[in-house]
């Protein structure tokens, strides 16, 4: 096996183990393992993974972006305070769809992936379940 097929094998795996983490924190946890990996090298390999669709890069305004595993068709809500990421499931697929043929019908633009991002402020940030602000 190749050194970077080794290294690209070690950053998926590890992504599976990990929720939404940004490069620096999954740098961290591979490095606990391989203390030669270096963060240019993931920061290489999960751009290439998610150019070449096989991971989900996550990017909302003012948080670093995250990495998902799951390539497949769901939402995710950011924290703008903390920037921790959450998949909402189990949001509807007939609400996502509805909201993807909605918009391709107000705009005209065919809809070919359907995945969701919002933004808010999560529990622990708000206090535990306050739902003021």
């Amino acid at each position: 096996m190749k050194r970077t097929s080794a290294q690209k094998q070690m950053i998926k795996n590890t992504l599976k183990e990990l929720d939404h983490p940004t490069a620096a924190e999954l740098y961290e946890e591979i490095r606990k393992a391989y203390p030669q990996i270096s963060l240019g090298t993931v920061y290489r390999n999960l751009n290439s993974m998610a150019d070449a669709g096989e991971i989900l890069r996550i990017s909302f305004p003012d948080i670093p972006d995250r990495y998902d595993p799951n390539i497949h068709e769901h939402c995710h809500v950011a924290c703008v305070k903390c920037g921790k990421v959450f998949d909402t499931n189990p949001l509807p697929q007939d609400l996502i769809n509805q909201i993807a043929e909605k918009t391709q019908e107000i705009t005209g633009v065919k809809i070919i992936d359907q995945i969701l991002f919002l933004r808010g402020v999560c529990k622990e940030c708000r206090g535990f379940g306050n739902d003021e602000d």
